[in-house]
């Protein structure tokens, strides 16, 4: 009896390492843009977001101070302009404590701190949410 049990325990675990092996297989990739846009998996965004950083510590590329924000969209007859710039400074400057705040606007984009910390991006009938330490 002890013994069947045994047996049965190392085909139960034979089976769920297959299981697992085969879920791993099945693994799905998500199409993205790598050209460094916060955005990345929103391939169909009008917009691009770009978090430009200064490094003044040589030694460490890891501790990047964030300096601006970029916003790259499809304007007029599908030229890529940047649309909207936010600067760190304009970011630390945005007073949420009493919920949302509009942080900057420009060519019918407007970028806001929200009262949880992260930013939402809303323009061109879109809409993206983030968070970005600064």
């Amino acid at each position: 009896m002890k013994r069947n049990l045994t047996i049965l325990a190392v085909l139960a675990l034979l089976l769920m390492s297959f299981a697992v092996a085969a879920y791993a297989d099945d693994e799905v990739v998500l199409p993205t843009i790598e050209d460094g846009r916060i955005n990345k998996f929103d391939i169909a965004s009008p917009v691009a977001i770009f978090a430009d950083y200064s490094y003044p510590y040589a030694d460490d590329i890891n501790m990047g101070v964030l300096e601006r924000l970029e916003f790259w969209g499809i304007t007029y007859e599908d030229h890529v302009e940047k649309v909207l710039d936010v600067s760190a400074a304009q970011l630390q400057a945005a007073d949420n404590s009493a919920g949302s705040a509009v942080v900057a606007a420009a060519n019918g984009y407007t970028l806001i701190l929200e009262a949880d910390g992260s930013l939402t991006l809303t323009g061109a009938g879109y809409t993206y949410n983030w968070t970005q330490a600064f």
